[in-house]
This record gives C-alpha cells, sequence and structure tokens, in this order.
C-alpha cells in the first residue's frame, strides 16, 4: 500500500450560504392556511390526524359496546357494527397512519436529516395537506348521508 498525501488546496470548497432573512407570516391566516414551511405543514397534518383519529377512536368504542352488549343499544345496529368496523380500519391506516407518519414526521424530520432549510416543492407540499384536509371533511361529512358512511360498497376503496 502506498501513502498518497492530499494537498488541502486542491479541493474545491463548498459554497457559503450567507445569513438571510426569511419570510415570517404575521397574520394566522398567513401562517397556518397560505404557510409553505414544511414544518408547519407537518404541524397541520399531525393536528389533522389527530382529529381524524379521534373520530376511529369513539367507532372503536361503539365496536366494543356492540361485541359487550349485543343489540342493547338503539344506535348500534348489525349493519352499523360493519360500517363502525369498516370505517374504524380505513381511517386508522390512510388517514391516521399514513398522514402521521408521512405527513407529518415526513415534513418535519426530512429537511433536518438531509440539512435543507425547506422541502423542494413547498408549494405542492402545501396543496398536498389541503387535498388530504378536503379528504378528512368529506370522510366525516359521509357520516351524515343516507345508507351509511360505506354506502358506496366496494368502490369505497379499491381492493
Amino acid at each position: 500500500m502506498e501513502h498518497i498525501a492530499h494537498d488541502e488546496t486542491s479541493f474545491v470548497r463548498p459554497a457559503e450560504v450567507g445569513e438571510m432573512e426569511l419570510y415570517h407570516a404575521k397574520t394566522w391566516l398567513g401562517k397556518y392556511v397560505f404557510s409553505q414551511d414544511a414544518k408547519t405543514i407537518a404541524i397541520q397534518y399531525a393536528a389533522t390526524a389527530i382529529a381524524i383519529g379521534m373520530v376511529a377512536l369513539v367507532l372503536s368504542w361503539f365496536m366494543r359496546l356492540q361485541l359487550a352488549w349485543p343489540n342493547t343499544f338503539t344506535f348500534i345496529d348489525p349493519a352499523y357494527y360493519l360500517q363502525a368496523v369498516t370505517m374504524h380500519g380505513m381511517i386508522m391506516v390512510v388517514y391516521l397512519l399514513t398522514a402521521l407518519f408521512l405527513g407529518g414526521f415526513g415534513n418535519y424530520l426530512i429537511p433536518l436529516m438531509v440539512g435543507a432549510r425547506d422541502m423542494v416543492f413547498p408549494w405542492l407540499n402545501m396543496i398536498s395537506f389541503w387535498v388530504y384536509f378536503t379528504a378528512v371533511l368529506l370522510l366525516a361529512a359521509s357520516f351524515f348521508v343516507g345508507g351509511g358512511s360505506t354506502g358506496a360498497g366496494w368502490t369505497l376503496y379499491p381492493p
């Protein structure tokens, strides 16, 4: 083995980025509705996921009530029980865990891990949260539709 001495002057130094004043929203509307900051979007994902997770928690209570005392409560019939099982599973997997881990932790931790100030496409990141939020509102509104929340049958989500 031969030892090769490296010349310290032959390396290209990394570009130094000076400190700059970044934009900070001054109103609640500017900070949380139109924010393109990855950490703010991560907090929005986490808060929305936890809120819809509370709906799934209540559905699990209804399922346990039906299992503990069958046909005792008038608001939990067998058809509603099956809908509660379906909606609980879908909310927990798709709307809580996926959003919390990928949207919440991903937006909060990935810029820190790669040493970036923000995500690559902040506008697309903001739009993806609002699409998710709209889907959560639509899912919550489906509980009040005639025929139940899973009245769409197998077309509710692709098999």
